[in-house]
């Protein structure tokens, strides 16, 4: 396996998120705020020079941390890298296109705020998405999220079984599960986890009902993930979500003790 972090976890200046990385001898970081900008909102030439520096000091972009389809279906406006775009397509290309700057293999999106959207209707969607990512050759990372309509094991696992997607993979983040009281299916969480490459590592303590260090928390990672600390081709990202930088680097030593 390999460890990433989302940048602003630690820092949204870029000099201690290379710092960080280097005295930890991680190469990769998954890009989410620079500054005071998401990442998105970074213009092509802010977005090249940030990509030089990270690659001039040996760091890898695992994913970009980006809002994609976080909204409405009846959204009408779009803006990415400082431009104004008419539709939602046009924007996924700008996004690639910003994966592409970053050299990112993977990109992170939603499925809609909650709203009256069947599942047939949002899978046809995300084909589109998926055959226009397929032709860059990136992965689409789908996050289940509490405002959002796949926010469940269940709804995930269902999506991804009809459509089975080349491309698109689970981005299981458990901290979501536990804090919104997931009565999942064992089975189809394993299943889930079977065919993820890439995990958004956060806990969750249900009791004090907040995120926590990982280690912590309600979720035992050492047992969910044990098929996978020996995959090369997992990556696992760290995302406490505990608004403590500190925490970052506890969450790292944690995860480390589990792979060894």
């Amino acid at each position: 396996m390999e460890i990433s972090f989302v940048n602003n976890e630690f820092s949204t200046n870029i000099d201690e998120v290379i710092a960080f990385a280097k005295k930890n001898d991680l190469k990769y970081v998954e890009l989410s705020k620079i500054g005071e900008k998401d990442i998105v909102d970074l213009s092509f030439n802010e977005a090249s020079e940030l990509s030089v520096k990270l690659s001039s000091s040996g760091i890898l972009v695992s994913a970009i941390a980006s809002p994609f389809l976080k909204w409405s279906t009846k959204k009408q406006d779009f803006s990415i890298m400082g431009e104004n775009v008419t539709s939602e397509e046009e924007y996924f290309t700008k996004l690639m296109d910003l994966a592409d700057i970053f050299g990112a293999p993977n990109i992170r999106i939603y499925s809609y705020f909650k709203e009256d959207i069947s599942l047939d209707d949002l899978g046809n969607k995300l084909d589109i998405y998926s055959q226009m990512a397929l032709d860059r050759g990136i992965a689409l990372l789908l996050e289940n999220d509490g405002m959002c309509n796949i926010d469940n094991v269940n709804k995930m696992h269902q999506l991804l079984e009809i459509y089975n997607f080349s491309n698109i993979f689970p981005l299981i983040n458990m901290g979501n599960i536990v804090a919104t009281s997931d009565d999942y299916k064992p089975q189809e969480l394993q299943d889930l986890v079977n065919t993820c490459q890439y995990f958004h590592i956060t806990d969750y303590d249900s009791e004090l009902k907040r995120n926590v260090v990982i280690g912590e928390g309600d979720i035992d990672y050492e047992s969910i993930l044990a098929d996978k600390f020996s995959d090369i081709c997992t990556i696992l990202s760290l995302e406490p979500h505990t608004g403590y930088p500190e925490d970052l680097q506890m969450s790292l030593n944690m995860l480390l003790s589990y792979e060894e």
